[in-house]
């Protein structure tokens, strides 16, 4: 009797720990690692559906994941109120407190940080939505966002706020819930998607600590060079500014005396009245002002440069005074809200050899405020 009961107890012992073996998300014994980015797979309602009645929403992933992780990682557009969150092994079910309102588009993100059991992440923020109206939201605005040193912004994130009757003007936007928000991919390149048609203040932010939100003693802050920007406008270009303005160095004007120089040259295309070339290597930051010429494009050439390599950039200067070539790029403000002045770069590093001009280095612009 006591052999029996010890042969039932060791057969139990690996029952369980077979059924462990089977629940886990590991690949067979002497199988490769699967490093297949985390995926939704299926999602309950699918993207885009329309008339969508109902208090749950399902999400199924390719992996694992946890409701601690989940609960940090999800967002839905506008706010649904509050919601339980279940999981079963790879399947997430949403049981929303309240009904979702009439003739409504809804948001879904998952953002980029979201890790499964095992540390796999998202390729890129994942979003989709659905209506519970015979139509949904389908407008865009996308663009790219960079640091101060034209690097890109990998832990961008877009907030844009609607203007509505009771917020036009200088409202602080600081005090105020984005309408949508939206992170950039690991590029700086963002589109915002399903839009409802209008006109949006937009606040692009490097999210240190990944809350979603800007935190003004510790992240750094972008301005689109419009006041309002409207649903179908691209290639918009957000610079992030430093912190503190004040502590950044003003660039000199001209080289240092070398006997071997090389030179750059190009144009600029913008609806400016003046315009401030930039270019930046480990020699220093040499600046200077486009003229225009007879066609209407702006011409600039830096005529002795220290051999290296360059970041070439351009901004326009507010005013219509001509511009001290030493005058650095004005990012803007959000309260008051001051868009930021126009700004562009050359995607490349421009190497710069001696005794040799380096040409057609052209960089186009964002549009100055109020422009078409």
């Amino acid at each position: 009797m006591p052999s029996t009961f010890r042969t039932i107890h060791v057969l139990l012992i690996l029952l369980l720990w077979l059924a462990g073996g089977c629940a886990s998300d590991r690949p067979p014994s002497g199988g490769a690692a699967d490093t297949t980015p985390l995926q939704v797979v299926l999602s309950d309602p699918e993207p885009s559906a329309l008339h969508v009645a109902t208090n749950r929403i399902r999400l199924t992933f390719n992996h694992y994941v946890t409701a601690r992780q989940l609960i940090k990682a999800l967002h839905v557009t506008p706010s649904v109120g509050g919601y339980d969150i279940t999981i079963d092994a790879k399947n997430t079910v949403l049981r929303l407190d309240r009904p979702l309102r009439q003739n409504q588009t809804y948001i879904i993100t998952l953002d980029k940080n979201l890790r499964d059991n095992r540390g796999r992440t998202l390729p890129a923020p994942f979003t989709m939505a659905f209506s519970t109206g015979a139509t949904i939201n389908n407008e865009t605005i996308s663009g790219k966002v960079i640091n101060r040193d034209c690097s890109p912004a990998t832990n961008a994130l877009l907030l844009a706020f609607a203007e509505h009757p009771e917020t036009a003007g200088n409202g602080k936007l600081l005090t105020r819930e984005p309408d949508y928000f939206i992170q950039a991919d690991a590029a700086g390149v963002f589109s915002f998607r399903h839009l409802r048609a209008g006109s949006y203040r937009i606040i692009a932010v490097n999210d240190r600590n990944n809350d979603l939100r800007y935190n003004a003693d510790m992240e750094e802050v972008g301005l689109s060079s419009m006041n309002l920007v409207s649903t179908g406008a691209s290639d918009l270009l957000f610079r992030l500014s430093g912190r503190n303005r004040e502590s950044q160095s003003p660039p000199v004007s001209r080289a240092a005396a070398t006997t071997e120089t090389g030179s750059i040259s190009g144009t600029c295309v913008t609806s400016g009245q003046y315009v401030i070339i930039e270019a930046s290597g480990s020699t220093g930051m040499y600046s200077t002002t486009a003229s225009r010429d007879r066609k209407g494009t702006f011409q600039y050439s830096f005529a002795e440069l220290p051999p290296g390599s360059y970041i070439v950039s351009a901004h326009v200067p507010y005013g219509n005074k001509r511009p001290d070539p030493k005058q650095q790029w004005n990012p803007g403000s959000i309260d008051p809200f001051q868009p930021a002045e126009p700004f562009g770069f050359y995607p490349e590093k421009v190497t710069v050899r001696a005794r040799w001009t380096t040409r057609n280095i052209d960089i186009t612009l964002s549009r100055p405020p109020g422009k078409p």
